[in-house]
């Protein structure tokens, strides 16, 4: 397989992470950020990896097959215009833009993937989550926590935009299903613009789905909870285990559930795998009609 020339724009902690599976995925031959700290970092890091300041130079100078674009979301839609135009593949980071309408102007590019950096996705543990749905009946709810320690960075946006459309496009993809109605409420804590806590309600029809999200929490939790007929399943994506509860005699006066824990042997990237998924895989798992779905969702709860 002849390995896809590629850049990747933002240096930043997570743009790191790109540069690294980039690097060993492909050939990855620029890098573009404004902050030449940042840019210094990669030159002691990738000696053989042309940077650049200004995305126009890098797309004149470099022959790509594909860019992933890891800036806050606000400038994302700019900077992948260009890129668009010139006919790169796009992986572009979640919410992909904090605009609809901005986002919805890349339908015209038919010709070329544009990829939403949903990673979740490519956790494995939402793999083993699909596979054992069959196992505990038709679902009736599903629950996502994820809260943690607010992040370090000025992105303009709050909790909604950050984590939780995480679990509004996992649900969606989950059930299967569109969702019929949207409804959260936020609070505003550090400040009196953007949501530090969200507790959402997803109506999707026969399942109802809730999600909680703050960042403020001084502990981390990623899990997912899957609730049926005849069992539940609970998701960690941070240790990648999973946790299936199922009943055992029902009909008698002392019923029994049966737990059985999944650990992953050796723990695989999420991150890795996504970008395999977006540079080389015929079928992506993702579309750019996803991300357009799940940030319409999180903007509506957002403007509620």
């Amino acid at each position: 397989m002849k390995k896809k020339r590629t850049a990747v724009v933002g240096a930043g902690w997570f743009g790191r992470a790109h540069i690294r599976n980039f690097h060993e995925l492909s050939e990855l031959v620029a890098v573009c950020d404004l902050n030449e700290k940042n840019l210094e970092l990669i030159k002691n890091q990738y000696n053989h990896i042309n940077t650049y300041k200004d995305i126009k130079d890098m797309i004149k100078n470099e022959d790509l097959d594909a860019v992933s674009i890891v800036t806050p979301p606000k400038i994302i839609p700019k900077l992948a215009i260009p890129c668009a135009k010139a006919g790169i593949d796009i992986l572009m980071e979640k919410p992909m833009a904090l605009s609809l309408d901005e986002l919805n102007s890349f339908r015209q590019f038919e010709d070329i993937r544009i990829f939403p950096g949903f990673i979740e996705l490519f956790n494995p543990v939402f793999d083993e989550l699909l596979k054992h749905l069959p196992n505990i009946g038709n679902i009736i709810s599903v629950a996502s926590k994820r809260i943690g320690l607010y992040p370090r960075r000025n992105w303009h946006m709050g909790v909604v935009l950050d984590l939780s459309i995480h679990d509004i496009y996992l649900q969606r993809r989950l059930l299967g299903k569109e969702i019929i109605r949207a409804e959260g409420l936020t609070r505003c804590i550090k400040d009196d613009i953007h949501a530090d806590a969200a507790f959402i309600i997803l109506d999707f029809g026969t399942t109802i789905g809730h999600i909680e999200s703050n960042w403020l929490t001084p502990s981390k939790f990623r899990r997912m909870y899957v609730n049926g007929e005849e069992g539940g399943i609970m998701i960690d994506f941070i240790n990648q285990k999973i946790d299936i509860r199922t009943g055992i005699g029902l009909e008698g006066d002392h019923p029994v559930t049966k737990e059985i824990i999944y650990t992953p042997l050796k723990p695989d990237e999420p991150l890795r795998r996504e970008i395999y998924n977006f540079l080389y895989d015929k079928e992506p798992l993702v579309s750019l009609d996803d991300g357009i779905k799940a940030l319409e969702i999180a903007l509506k709860i957002v403007n509620n």
